[in-house]
């Protein structure tokens, strides 16, 4: 299937995106008790989210979560919106960063619909995407139809914001360069909405290991999990010193098997563009998918969560 790609000042119809529910349950209780279990799991925050005030707030906080099955990496996605209940700020809006698996469609591409999901609508917020679009980045529907890293993001984030408005956008293959430019051109966008209270998620997994993937060589499972953290070490200690370069260079020089690379190196630009660099990166937990969903398989993912943080004063 051709995709249609919408430039800006083109018009487009809002649609509303079925979910696919590939990681999750499709059932509205079922989905409700993933979420809450992985709240209280021991890998987890161990308790549930808290009360939003609406204290108002200028720094945008930025949140790299994975998009795995709620099953082995539900507990690392509650650490990030567990940590986002507590800053106090009822937001507005949600810009979510998410890869493109399959490549279809546009490189860069937003997505022009509203998107169901068992615990209800979560509406595109049109005020955003026009911004952006208005700024030159394309829209793009079939880069986000069969796509499940944005679409995973969504219950938990209905759950804890139920009124919250998102925008979309996909990365598959890019060029540091262009993720610059891009970066520019959202902050742009979101100078256009003085007032609004937006968060930043992006979303990654780590290494993937083992037969199916393609790995030949079976090893011990606490072999594979072993392996795993070596891997994602170096990764993720570049992420923590936002240094997108050094990411890149990595990933590319190791062939690291992470699948969210160009999110994770738009989201390290977009941390300190947005907040003038007054934040800084942290790691709120790490962990590989067979500690948390115990079974008999070598095949291993390294999963973890990060938040972007204000700077404290001493």
């Amino acid at each position: 299937m051709s995709s249609t790609i919408f430039q800006p000042n083109s018009t487009y119809s809002f649609q509303c995106r079925s979910p696919l529910c590939l990681y999750y349950s499709s059932s509205k209780n079922q989905c409700l008790e993933q979420i809450i279990s992985s709240y209280i799991h021991p890998f987890g925050p161990g308790e549930l989210p808290l009360s939003i005030t609406s204290k108002s707030d200028l720094f945008i906080p930025c949140l790299l979560v994975p998009h795995g099955a709620y099953c082995d990496s539900g507990p690392l996605y509650a650490h990030a919106y567990y940590w986002l209940s507590k800053q106090t700020c009822t937001y507005d809006s949600a810009l979510i960063l998410g890869t493109n698996h399959r490549g279809v469609g546009s490189s860069i591409a937003l997505s022009p619909d509203h998107w169901q999901t068992p615990l209800g609508l979560v509406e595109c917020d049109t005020e955003l995407l026009d911004a952006l679009v208005s700024v030159g980045i394309p829209v793009d529907r079939e880069a986000h139809r069969q796509e499940h890293s944005i679409e995973n993001q969504l219950p938990f984030l209905k759950h804890l914001l139920p009124n919250i408005k998102t925008v979309a956008l996909s990365f598959s293959s890019l060029s540091i360069d262009k993720a610059y430019k891009v970066c520019e051109q959202i902050k742009k966008a979101i100078q256009k909405l003085s007032g609004k209270r937006i968060v930043i998620i992006s979303t990654t997994d780590y290494t993937h290991y083992g037969p199916s993937y393609g790995n030949r060589k079976q090893q011990q499972l606490t072999d594979n999990e072993q392996y795993a953290r070596l891997c994602d070490q170096p990764i993720l200690k570049s992420i923590l010193s936002n240094n997108p370069e050094e990411l890149l260079h990595i990933q590319q020089t190791t062939q690291h098997t992470m699948c969210g690379l160009w999110p994770t190196i738009i989201v390290l630009i977009l941390s300190k563009l947005l907040n003038d660099d007054k934040g800084q990166w942290k790691l709120l937990c790490y962990n590989i998918s067979s500690e948390i969903m115990k079974r008999n398989t070598v095949d291993v993912n390294g999963f973890a969560s990060l938040v972007y943080d204000k700077l404290v004063k001493n």
